[in-house]
């Protein structure tokens, strides 16, 4: 993705040609943004295939609302981001989490270990994360998975910046809180 100060002016232009129905406009939107919205994604839910999945009614939705969109003051890519997580959000809520064991390969003895450590590591961050709110999962998510800055963050969940930097303060609080009260990482 360009980093540019032009970056802005390039999406507003395209966005623009996307809301008059060219949707050549709309596929470079979705080649510059599709990638990083399937990676938050995949982090929040998974699994790559899923996330594929969510990924792919992001941007369906957003074609079909792309009319309706308005910046007020909020980058498209803020816009997607919100989609997702509405997306994801949706998922969570009308699907229950299954893990298919076919095809799994029985590690050597000293990969078992370590992929047993991993394992209990993932599930007791995983376990801690579940007791957090959605707001401090979310800040947590972005931060320090997806790298995003406390201003990118802003833009995404619609608050101000101090109030993010804040939140993901409280949100580290309460993680740290919650792996305590789950008995600690492994």
């Amino acid at each position: 993705m360009n980093a540019s100060g032009d970056e802005p002016a390039i999406v507003g232009a395209l966005v623009e040609r996307a809301q008059g129905g060219d949707a050549e406009a709309f596929g470079a939107l979705y080649d510059r943004f599709q990638p990083e919205i399937l990676r938050y994604l995949t982090h929040r839910v998974g699994n790559a295939d899923t996330a594929e999945d969510l990924a792919q009614q992001v941007f369906l939705k957003a074609w079909q609302a792309i009319p309706r969109y308005e910046a007020r003051g909020v980058p498209f890519k803020a816009w997607l981001y919100r989609m997702a997580h509405n997306q994801m959000v949706d998922h969570f809520r009308t699907h229950r989490q299954t893990t298919d064991l076919e095809g799994v390969e029985i590690p050597e003895e000293a990969e078992a270990e370590e992929a047993l450590l991993t394992a209990e590591m993932s599930e007791a961050l995983t376990l801690a994360l579940s007791r957090l709110s959605e707001d401090h999962r979310q800040v947590l998510t972005l931060r320090f998975l997806m790298e995003k800055s406390a201003r990118e963050i802003a833009e995404i969940m619609g608050r101000k910046e101090v109030t993010v930097r804040g939140l993901q303060m409280r949100a580290l609080q309460a993680l740290r809180r919650a792996i305590e009260e789950t008995g600690g990482l492994p």
